[in-house]
C-alpha cells in the first residue's frame, strides 16, 4: 500500500462514498421507522364503582386497596373485586384523551393489565393497542376506533386469545371454559396451544375449554332499538316531561350530547316541587317462549337534590320501569331506582317505591361516575303470583324529583329463547 498510495487513496474514496450513500439512505429510512413504529403509553384510569377495589402493582407482592378513582395504571397492574365492580377506561395519549377502551369489571373478577401503547407520532398507520388478560370473572368490553385510528384489543384467558375490534363484548372466565359474546363488532378467538381458531360475528357467542372451541352459537339479543343512542333520539325513543307540580315551573328536559367520546342522551331540570322527565321505546315483543331476560343499563348521575328518591321513593335521578303484559293479559310494571345521594335523617327517605306495585329496593351509586347495571333474570320476577310475562310493552328511563341531572349512554333489553 505504501509503494500504491494512489491505490489506497481510491479505497479511502470509494469507502467514504459507499459510507456517505449508506448514511443518506439509512438515516431518512431510520427516522421514518422510527415515526412510524415508535409508541407512547395510553393514559388508563381505574374507576372505582363499588369499593374497595384490590389493585396489585408491578414489582410488589402485596395488592392495595383502593376506594377511589386510580389514574396512570402501569402495565403489569393486576386489578381484583370482590362484591365490588369498577371499569378501566384507555385514553388515546392526546391532549383531549379520547377512550379508545373500556373494561367493565363485575363482582369476582381478576383482570391483568399487560400492554396499553398508541403511536407516537399522528403519520403512523398502526392501530391503539390494548391487551391484558382475565384469569377469572365477568367482563364487558367496548372496544372504540379513534379519529379514524383503528383500535385492536387482544384479551388473554386461561384457554385462549380473542382478538377484538371496534365494537361490544361480553367474555366470562371460569375454571373451566371462557364465553365469548359480540354484541356489536367482530371477534377472531385463538384456542390455547392449538391451531384452532374461530370469527364471531355480531349476536354470536362461542365457548372455548382447554381441548375445543365450540361455535358460532346464537347470542341473546337487544330487543331495544337504538340501545347506545348513535342514531338520532327519533329513532326509536320518544321523550316526555310531565307532573309538574307547581305551574309555570321547568318540565325539565332531555337532550343527546356526548361524554367521553361516546353519545349519551342527559336528563336534567331545575325547579321547584315535583316533575317527571324521561325517555320511552314501545316494543311490543312477545316473550312467552324466553326463558331469560336481563336489563343493562350504563348510567351516570351528576347531581339531584332530593334525598334517597324522595319520601316515596318514587323521585330517583334514575329510574327504568318496564311495562308489561302477564299471561292473563293484565298490565303489569317492573321498576328499579338508582340514587347518589344519602338521607343523613334517621330514619331517612324510604330505600324502594312506596306506591309502586313492584318494589325493588333502590340502588346507590357513585356520584360523578359511570355505573353498570345488570340485573338478574327478570323472568322470574316478572311472573308475578304465577303469572309469566307474555308481551314486553315498552321500556321507560326518566327522572324524577325537583333539580337533577343524569346521564345514559346504554339501555339493552337481552333476551333469550
Amino acid at each position: 500500500m505504501r509503494e500504491n498510495p494512489e491505490r489506497l487513496a481510491w479505497i479511502i474514496l470509494f469507502i467514504s462514498f459507499f459510507t456517505c450513500i449508506a448514511l443518506a439512505i439509512s438515516v431518512p429510512l431510520g427516522v421514518r421507522h422510527y415515526i412510524l413504529s415508535a409508541r407512547v403509553a395510553q393514559r388508563v384510569v381505574l374507576e372505582v364503582q363499588r369499593p374497595p377495589l384490590s389493585i396489585t402493582l408491578p414489582g410488589r407482592e402485596l395488592p392495595v386497596s383502593v376506594n377511589e378513582h386510580y389514574n396512570d395504571i402501569p402495565e403489569h397492574t393486576l386489578v381484583t373485586t370482590a362484591a365490588t365492580a369498577g371499569r378501566i377506561v384507555f385514553h388515546a395519549p392526546r391532549p383531549d384523551s379520547p377512550i379508545i377502551a373500556v373494561a367493565q369489571l363485575y363482582d369476582q373478577t381478576s383482570l391483568l393489565l399487560l400492554y396499553a401503547r398508541s403511536p407516537r407520532f399522528a403519520s403512523s398507520k398502526l392501530p391503539h393497542q390494548v391487551r391484558f388478560e382475565i384469569k377469572t370473572g365477568r367482563v364487558r368490553i367496548m372496544v372504540a376506533d379513534e379519529n379514524g385510528r383503528a383500535t385492536v384489543a387482544e384479551v388473554r384467558t386461561p384457554h385462549g386469545v380473542a382478538l377484538l375490534r371496534e365494537g361490544t363484548y361480553w367474555i366470562n372466565v371460569s375454571a373451566s371454559d371462557t364465553e365469548i359474546t359480540v354484541r356489536e363488532g367482530d371477534a377472531r378467538l385463538m384456542l390455547q396451544n392449538s391451531k384452532m381458531s374461530m370469527h364471531l360475528a355480531p349476536d354470536q357467542r362461542a365457548v372455548m375449554d382447554a381441548q375445543q372451541l365450540l361455535g358460532p352459537l346464537p347470542a341473546a339479543r337487544n330487543l331495544v332499538v337504538n340501545s347506545d343512542f348513535s342514531m338520532p333520539l327519533e329513532k326509536g325513543w320518544s321523550d316526555y316531561s310531565k307532573d309538574i307540580q307547581i305551574g309555570g315551573e321547568s318540565g325539565g328536559e332531555v337532550q343527546q350530547g356526548e361524554m367521553e367520546g361516546r353519545p349519551v342522551v342527559i336528563i336534567e331540570r331545575r325547579g321547584e316541587g315535583h316533575a317527571e322527565t324521561g325517555i320511552t321505546q314501545y316494543l311490543g315483543v312477545d316473550v312467552r317462549d324466553f326463558s331469560f331476560l336481563q336489563l343493562h343499563l350504563l348510567l351516570y348521575i351528576d347531581e339531584h337534590n332530593v334525598p334517597v328518591c324522595g319520601s316515596l321513593g318514587s323521585e330517583c335521578p334514575i329510574m327504568v320501569r318496564i311495562d308489561y303484559k302477564d299471561a292473563d293479559g293484565a298490565d303489569q310494571q317492573w321498576l328499579q331506582g338508582f340514587y347518589s345521594l344519602p338521607d343523613p335523617a334517621v330514619p331517612g327517605n324510604p330505600p324502594f317505591c312506596v306506591t309502586c306495585s313492584f318494589r325493588n329496593d333502590h340502588i346507590q351509586v357513585p356520584l360523578d361516575t359511570w355505573y353498570s347495571y345488570d340485573s338478574d333474570n327478570l323472568v322470574p320476577q316478572l311472573s308475578q303470583s304465577g303469572r309469566a310475562p307474555a308481551q314486553i310493552k315498552s321500556i321507560t328511563v326518566y327522572a324524577s324529583g325537583h333539580t337533577y341531572r343524569a346521564a345514559v349512554a346504554e339501555v339493552e333489553l337481552i333476551g333469550q329463547e
